[in-house]
């Protein structure tokens, strides 16, 4: 019985892990291309800054659409299962990714070509609004009680090799090919290339049972028929509290992995490959490190480590943009380490799994779905753009650190209005219904 427990329990982490190695893999992709490709692909002839906007905007649009994706998704998910919802994301992401890679630029289709664009990473944004927090409801729900926060924090680093893959196939690319050759058809292959990622993903997902909270829920008929409703009503300050601390989280993560690699090159200078090799430290750094902090927080608890990174955050805000110099890549390297590689990690490794134990398991995946997505929404798809405006033409930082620090200062909002002495690592959870994840008014 033991050893059939651990086999489930290695395929849902190698199913967590697998499924956000190839939504980050694309999002990846795709945030490094707005950046550096599709300005000059899909809007030639407007200026460099208009057509920044302009690419960064088809990179955020994805993130509108996530709060609806990721409450219908989770819905679906509280009700019928977590296996199914993660098939479909997968299978989603991977057939809109690769169709990205064949969409003609503006200069064969015209105005068709960042329609189409755009259509395209809106079905990615779909896709991605479920992919992510079921694979941490799905490690988190095999894992035992003490190692939740580790086992946890594996679709984040999932995240961080998906994205680092997505930015050496981009930089094999960019190395492999000419400046014309690149814009041409060279960064396309990248994208063509997530079609076997998703035949590994699929493979191991077919293979994964449902999870055991879900299966123990479903035989006691407590699936719930409107999980949305009952969040809503009952749990509205967990909404707001993992909102607030999720769209800093991915506000922070965005701001380093889509800004900071356009700004790198347009006002700092630095070229392609440097920039690139900027990006591969915090995705590197950021793998290994989630784990760690991932650990940690079954050690000390979820809230103090998820602290820990926000502060580190505010107090970089400044710092950072002083070691962005010409001619001295080092000190781009190692800004993307502190940022993305520290405290960033230290924000993201215990967060799905916080977010997880302030549900029950009837009504998590919708918790989550809702929840996460609006903090994705303001801080995935809203801080990148607000960057560009902030930053403008000549470059200024001030206002550029500001908004960081506001950033901060908003995560730390969102943990202290999770519950006071709510340590979801001491708490023990009654196997028929984890109570250690209902808040006070449903024990």
């Amino acid at each position: 019985m033991h050893t059939e427990q651990s086999g489930a329990r290695r395929r849902a982490s190698t199913a967590a892990f697998a499924g956000s190695v190839l939504e980050y893999y694309d999002f990846s992709l795709y945030a490094s291309a707005a950046a550096t490709v599709f300005p000059r692909v899909f809007f030639p002839g407007a200026s460099p800054f208009l057509a920044t906007m302009q690419s960064v905007a088809t990179f955020a649009v994805a993130f509108l659409v996530r709060p609806i994706g990721g409450s219908i998704l989770g819905s679906i998910g509280d009700r019928f299962g977590r296996r199914r919802v993660l098939v479909f994301t997968l299978l989603l992401m991977g057939f809109a990714t690769v169709c990205i890679g064949l969409v003609p630029g503006h200069g064969t289709i015209g105005w068709l070509a960042p329609v189409l664009l755009v259509v395209l990473r809106i079905l990615q944004g779909i896709g991605a609004s479920g992919e992510f927090g079921g694979a941490t409801l799905v490690a988190v729900e095999f894992a035992p009680d003490r190692r939740r926060g580790l086992l946890g924090s594996l679709p984040a680093a999932g995240a961080s090799f998906g994205g680092m893959l997505g930015t050496l196939a981009l930089l094999a690319a960019s190395s492999a090919t000419t400046g014309e050759q690149f814009f041409a058809w060279g960064w396309r292959i990248p994208f063509l290339l997530s079609a076997v990622l998703v035949a590994y993903g699929l493979w191991v997902r077919l293979r994964l049972p449902e999870t055991p909270s879900f299966r123990e829920a479903d035989q006691e008929g407590r699936t719930a028929r409107t999980p949305i409703r009952h969040i809503l009503r009952h749990q509205a300050r967990s909404v707001l509290a993992i909102i607030a601390i999720v769209t800093a989280q991915t506000g922070f993560g965005y701001f380093y992995l889509v800004f900071v690699v356009s700004y790198a090159g347009t006002h700092v200078g630095f070229s392609r490959t440097e920039t690139f090799t900027g990006l591969l430290v915090a995705q590197i750094s950021c793998g290994l490190l989630i784990p760690v902090f991932g650990w940690l927080s079954d050690v000390v608890g979820r809230r103090p480590v998820i602290t820990f990174g926000m502060v580190a955050s505010g107090v970089l805000a400044f710092p950072f943009f002083v070691l962005l110099q010409p001619d001295w890549p080092f000190g781009l390297w190692l800004a993307m380490f502190l940022g993305n590689g520290v405290a960033a990690s230290a924000i993201v490794a215990p967060a799905g799994t916080l977010v997880t134990e302030l549900f029950s398991t009837q009504y998590r995946y919708s918790g989550m779905g809702l929840a996460r997505e609006f903090g994705n929404m303001l801080g995935a798809a809203c801080i990148p753009l607000l960057a560009v405006q902030l930053a403008g033409v000549d470059g200024e930082t001030t206002a550029l650190s500001v908004m960081l620090v506001v950033l901060a200062l908003v995560g730390l909002t969102g943990v202290a209005i999770t519950r006071a002495g709510h340590d979801t690592t001491s708490q023990p959870r009654t196997p028929s219904r984890d109570r250690s994840a209902l808040p006070s008014a449903e024990r």
